[in-house]
């Protein structure tokens, strides 16, 4: 129960974060805002591993393990998030998330079971598929009006992302059989912001970096969405990871999804339908079943 309710609380702080993303979105490129978000996260993590005295631990880590993690910390945050954030300037928050995150749990549960011999039972089964469907709903009768070209690049990116998180999450549980989760979490997201910036910087992004153009509120934002990412919910998917597998973790934080909705609502404007509603409470009950 322990890993379920860490799962969720990841799941809430990334919900948290696409708000923030969503609205940063036009005003900032999508590879500013991530290296941006990377660096606060990676910054408060490395803290946390030295004042929990993890510091020297990574001279003792083995090397193949943490390649592994490494690995999905590119996949995932440095490349699959900055797609993800791509995807946000074509679709709304309420439609994009749904779309990756009902793709990502599909493919992690599948090759879960198949690669990392993890276990599920048919309640288990039963609850993804309601969750998935839950969340489809609330795709299909969101009320955004878009142009189809929009909604066709925004839908690829978004599935796009989808894979590449998959390929994180599968890489990480390997990983993690030998190596500290909190450290895991720092080094994933501290390689990712390494990385991501150097793409940043040879990239031809007008603007890029260039923090004293964005203004204090921005910046502000950028720091909130980072902590909520790369900090709680870094630390709660590997934790998650660690205690519950892949597949299980993957298919809890599908329900973000039910928390962007209100956040979505109430402070982006963004229109609900009562079936979308219909599908928030499939989703919660399908929640219930994987917990089981």
């Amino acid at each position: 129960m322990l890993g379920v309710i860490i799962a969720l609380t990841a799941s809430l702080a990334w919900a948290g974060s696409s708000i923030f993303v969503k609205y940063l979105s036009s005003r900032i490129d999508s590879l500013s805002i991530n290296t941006m978000r990377l660096w606060t996260g990676a910054l408060v993590l490395i803290s946390i591993v030295f004042l929990t005295g993890r510091g020297a631990d990574i001279l003792h880590t083995p090397i193949v393990p943490l390649i592994f993690v490494i690995l999905s910390g590119i996949s995932s945050n440095a490349i699959g998030d900055t797609i993800y954030i791509q995807s946000l300037l074509y679709l709304d928050v309420s439609v994009a998330y749904p779309i990756s995150q009902s793709a990502f749990p599909v493919l992690t549960l599948l090759t879960a079971i198949f690669f990392l011999n993890e276990t599920f039972t048919w309640f288990n089964i039963l609850g993804a598929v309601c969750v998935i469907a839950g969340i489809l709903i609330i795709v299909r009768n969101n009320k955004t009006k878009v142009t189809k070209k929009t909604t066709t690049k925004g839908v690829i990116l978004s599935l796009v992302a989808a894979v590449l998180w998959t390929v994180g999450s599968v890489t990480l549980k390997i990983g993690l059989n030998q190596v500290d989760t909190i450290l895991a979490a720092a080094i994933r997201v501290t390689t990712s912001a390494l990385i991501l910036t150097g793409v940043t910087l040879v990239s031809n992004t007008p603007n890029k970096l260039r923090l004293k153009t964005y203004g204090t509120r921005n910046l502000i934002f950028v720091a909130c969405a980072g902590v909520l990412t790369y900090t709680i919910g870094a630390l709660g998917y590997v934790t998650a990871i660690h205690l519950i597998g892949a597949g299980k973790t993957v298919l809890l934080s599908a329900s973000a999804p039910v928390f962007v909705l209100p956040l979505s609502v109430f402070i982006l404007k963004e229109r609900l339908s009562p079936l979308a509603l219909t599908g928030v409470f499939i989703a919660v009950a399908g929640i219930c079943l994987v917990a089981l």
